[in-house]
């Protein structure tokens, strides 16, 4: 049931408003509250709310059955107040009808009772005081004033010009009275959303570039709570595709060359086309990026004396100024005497036991070293990743740590700030890069194809390669690692291949791997067994259970 209320407004417009608007499906519940503001002369709405869950948008069902209300109370005509309406005025209560009428009575019946003297003939001076007539103001205030001598721009004021009184009156307009604008109230209104932004195909399928250039830091910190757990997000590969990435910022850069772009390998890579990569580094590097931060915690502690610091999973932090650039830190470090920085792990797998020392002379290293210092290159993608992350993020410093599993001297820890300079030659490349080379894939496809293209020629190649090959003998099938996927031989001419098998699951384990060095007293025993860490844990769990 909708009762609308109408409350005429003193400019141009009228509110309509109703509190009698009952729930669909629990009619238990209070009723909601909805209103509406309509022009006077044309009719057209304006703005309306409703106190229900989408009643902000004015897009609710409670708003659409208000104005069906609206409609069918004027065209029954229904609209008009009680005293222009007929036997409307000084109408008796309803439950007390019965009692106030009676039979009608001849007047002979009637008894009236006789007054003790003529009204007309009453001395106008009468002396008994009678309480209509008391004035408790002094004698001095009780003279008769005239309307207009009484302040009647504040009577206006605390009633917003709706006392009846002021209609009687002339008065200059106020210029500093408050009127209701309704285009400044459309202009300044802002609804806080908590919606993902737009992904890049999104944005160029609505052919609107103008709001992929809009993303607000509210949307921005959705997106990194929620791709906190990166690679194994489905948000994070989504808006990954068609952004230039911190990753991939410092080969994008390069492939630009005289505001043209020189090859399509990046194109693909940053459209996603290769899929998600799967190789043997990769599979070291997330294996041990727990291992590394733990590590880089307790050395930053130790620095710091024990200044209570912690590193936090973070997400895809989208730049606000140009949200087709990204970037995905390790971690956020917060540290008493330090404050707020990201940390950046790096777990390299061909160089996985040489010291940090050994590792820097090794070709395609991303450290070098000078005047007895290592550092990281200024030319390794390394850097221009590192500066991306700062650049994105706001953040003041980035811990970069390269992490080896040798005994000794395995962990480099190096600070590295904003450098301005640099960030300043690598933007236009990068802008050059999205705008003629992401762009225009998205209108085409045409690196798409290309890539469509060699994948099939390279399948079918290998397809002929197999028919054309002689029957080989079949060999003893070897096993894979259970964490770097490479295959575990059986009788291995290097020692840095020797592996183990679990006792629970028959997995293979490559020592280095699992963390063992070989010289363990349990691998010298006949009879032995050993477990890996996924069937430790579920073992210590069922010994738990079964002590509860």
């Amino acid at each position: 049931m909708v009762l609308p209320i109408c409350l005429t407004h003193p400019v141009t417009t009228l509110t309509v408003s109703s509190k009698l608007v009952v729930p669909q499906v629990k009619l238990s519940e209070s009723a909601y509250s909805t209103w509406l503001v309509l022009l006077k002369e044309t009719g057209r709405i304006c703005t309306a709310e409703c106190n229900c869950c989408v009643g902000v948008q004015a897009t609710c069902k409670h708003i659409a059955a208000l104005l069906f209300a609206v409609a069918e109370v004027v065209e029954e005509g229904r609209n008009a107040s009680c005293t222009s309406q007929p036997k409307a005025w000084g109408l008796p209560p309803k439950k007390r009808m019965k009692e106030a009428l009676h039979q009608p009575q001849f007047a002979e019946n009637i008894k009236v009772v006789a007054m003790k003297e003529d009204v007309m003939h009453q001395e106008l001076d009468n002396s008994r005081p009678y309480r209509s007539n008391f004035d408790p103001r002094l004698h001095c205030h009780r003279a008769r004033r005239n309307i207009n001598d009484f302040d009647l721009d504040w009577l206006a004021s605390i009633t917003n010009g709706n006392c009846g009184l002021l209609a009687y009156t002339k008065r200059e307009p106020n210029e500093l009275q408050s009127t209701p604008n309704i285009s400044e109230v459309d202009r300044y209104e802002e609804v806080v959303s908590c919606d993902f932004p737009l992904t890049v195909a999104e944005a160029l399928q609505d052919l609107s570039d103008i709001q992929l250039m809009e993303i607000s830091t509210h949307q921005q910190q959705v997106i990194i709570r929620e791709t906190k757990q990166q690679a194994k997000s489905n948000l994070w590969k989504k808006h990954r595709v068609g952004r230039i990435t911190a990753s991939v910022a410092g080969d994008c850069a390069a492939a630009v060359r005289n505001g043209t772009i020189h090859g399509h390998s990046q194109v693909a890579r940053v459209m996603g086309y290769y899929g998600s990569a799967s190789s043997s580094a990769l599979q070291w590097g997330k294996s041990q990026e727990k291992v590394a931060v733990k590590q880089y915690t307790a050395y930053h502690r130790l620095k710091c004396k024990n200044s209570n610091t912690k590193c936090e999973d973070t997400g895809l932090w989208i730049s606000t100024k140009f949200p087709y650039i990204a970037a995905s830190p390790d971690a956020i470090v917060t540290c008493r005497y330090c404050g707020e920085g990201l940390l950046e792990v790096k777990n390299p797998y061909t160089q996985r036991r040489s010291t940090i020392t050994e590792y820097v002379t090794q070709k395609g290293s991303c450290l070098v070293s000078e005047n007895g210092t290592n550092h990281l290159n200024r030319r390794h993608p390394y850097f221009a990743q590192v500066q991306l992350q700062l650049w994105v993020s706001g953040k003041k410093w980035c811990d970069f740590v390269v992490r080896t599993i040798a005994k000794v001297n395995n962990l480099h820890v190096e600070r590295i700030l904003l450098d301005d300079q640099y960030m300043e030659n690598i933007l236009p490349k990068i802008h050059t890069f999205f705008h003629k080379g992401i762009v225009s894939e998205f209108a085409s496809g045409r690196v798409k194809d290309i890539v469509i293209n060699n994948s099939v020629q390279k399948t079918m190649k290998s397809m002929l390669e197999k028919l054309d090959a002689p029957a080989r003998t079949i060999k003893e099938a070897n096993f894979p690692c259970g964490i770097c996927n490479d295959e575990c031989e059986e009788s291995p001419h290097d020692e840095d291949k020797n592996s183990i098998g679990c006792d629970s699951c028959d997995r293979w384990f490559h020592y280095f791997c699992v963390g063992i060095h070989g010289e363990e007293p349990f691998l010298r025993r006949r009879k032995s067994s050993w477990k890996c860490n996924t069937c430790s844990s579920k073992l210590k769990a069922c010994k738990r259970t079964r002590q509860v």
